[in-house]
């Protein structure tokens, strides 16, 4: 059972994502608060496994709450919820230590698949018209040491990257569990783990999520393209 934390302004949004969040039986919804001060309290006092955090909220702004709650609950997932953002907000959240962005308008399934893959670190939670902007931004994510290549093959090849690794890359660009990953390539859960690993290495990255968006920025995997 995976708890979750709501926390936004608009008591409209906690209602309906409260009902999707009521449909899934792994997942229980134990606080609905509408501020980062309410949000806080409530970790203090017993902090869920994920909070799914408002970019957009009335004091403190729903990434200095991301900043704070990573530091003070290292353990606590964050997943941005927003129905319009800024590139710079985006790499801002980014940068505060949340694991992924969903828009307002996913869909019930999208949701709760989101919130399984944040906690299980098994997918890339961010929506295709999220990953295509922060892909193609001016400011993406830049990790050290990597630089811009004239070519994928240039990249692959400066970077070490194996043959096995660019397949495991793809599909974690897709959005790919870890066992989904194994079985498409007919590997075993914990070689996925360590090829993922190694990426994060090589590609000197601290999550999937940054793993996923550096690929994309570089050239190493097509981004998705946002729906028309």
């Amino acid at each position: 059972m995976i708890t979750v934390m709501l926390c936004d302004d608009d008591p409209i949004v906690r209602s309906a994502l409260a009902a999707y969040l009521s449909r899934e039986d792994d997942l229980e919804l134990v606080a609905s608060v509408g501020t980062a001060d309410e949000a806080l309290q409530v970790l203090a006092a017993d902090p869920p496994e994920l909070v799914l955090m408002d970019l957009a909220l009335p004091g403190m702004d729903g990434i200095d709450a991301t900043r704070l709650v990573r530091e003070r609950h290292p353990g606590t997932t964050v997943v941005m919820l927003t129905t319009f953002a800024t590139d710079e907000q985006l790499r801002r959240a980014l940068g505060a230590g949340a694991a992924g962005f969903l828009l307002k308008s996913s869909s019930p399934e999208a949701l709760a698949a989101a919130i399984r893959a944040a906690r299980s670190e098994a997918g890339t939670v961010i929506t295709p018209e999220l990953a295509a902007r922060l892909a193609a931004s001016p400011g993406a994510y830049r990790p050290r040491g990597v630089r811009t290549s004239p070519s994928a093959e240039d990249l692959i090849a400066e970077l070490c990257l194996t043959a096995r690794e660019m397949q495991v890359l793809t599909l974690l660009c897709g959005a790919e569990s870890n066992a989904g990953i194994a079985r498409a390539l007919s590997l075993s859960e914990s070689t996925v783990k360590s090829h993922i690993s190694s990426l994060m290495a090589k590609l000197d990255c601290g999550s999937r999520l940054q793993v996923a968006l550096t690929a994309f920025e570089r050239g190493l995997v097509e981004p998705p393209q946002p729906s028309a």
